[in-house]
């Protein structure tokens, strides 16, 4: 679903309420006559859980990342494969956008000095900065999460890709069962390979106006 900028973020599941509607969470707690400092505390404990995921990626990413560093030859930020690839780093972000976080989607941004970038967004959505602070370009992988379970690019994922195609090496997009994720290289740039288990699915980007994303 394309984002809509005018969408305000549910206090209690993290969630964008589209179009001036409401989530069926956020009703539920309004017809219960919860009251303004309740509210607030779930707002407290949704922001204190986006940290918590945060830093359980970059702790992962870290320890992964100096080890891969430490049996190479050249500085950090030149190891070409820091931590992308490493089915260890892939659970990590999965643990963290469906276990700390209530099915959320997380993103990971590695960069041109291995720096890692990570956000957090709604069971549907999250945002690709533009500009990110301390971001060096070009971006080495990018790698989100669909917690609902499928692995594939939507229409605005596709965009992102196409958009950043000339300056993004790979993006991996991760789905629920163990094997089961999406690669895309800028070498077959209209191509995401869909992983599950052993067997390989190709999907092609299709430019089709109006597409439900």
């Amino acid at each position: 679903m394309s984002k809509n900028t005018e969408a305000k973020e549910c206090i209690r599941c993290g969630e964008l309420i589209y179009y001036n509607g409401n989530n069926p969470c956020c009703i539920e707690y309004e017809d219960k006559g919860y009251d303004e400092h309740i509210i607030m505390n779930q707002y407290d404990v949704m922001v204190e859980k986006r940290h918590e995921a945060e830093a359980y990626v970059l702790e992962a990413f870290n320890r992964i990342a100096q080890n891969t560093a430490a049996s190479c030859d050249v500085p950090f930020e030149d190891v070409l494969n820091i931590a992308q690839d490493n089915i260890d780093f892939h659970a990590a972000i999965w643990y963290a956008s469906t276990e700390i976080l209530p099915a959320l989607e997380i993103q990971v941004v590695i960069d041109s000095n291995n720096k890692c970038h990570v956000s957090t967004g709604s069971s549907g959505y999250v945002d690709f900065t533009i500009n990110p602070v301390g971001m060096k370009l070009p971006i080495r992988c990018w790698i989100h999460t669909h917690p609902f379970g499928s692995a594939y690019f939507s229409g605005t994922d596709w965009r992102t890709v196409n958009t950043w195609q000339p300056l993004m090496h790979t993006a991996y997009v991760l789905g629920a069962s163990e094997g089961h994720y999406g690669y895309w290289t800028n070498k077959k740039p209209f191509e995401l390979e869909i992983i599950t288990g052993e067997a390989i699915d190709i999907q092609l980007q299709y430019n089709k106006i109006g597409e439900e994303e």
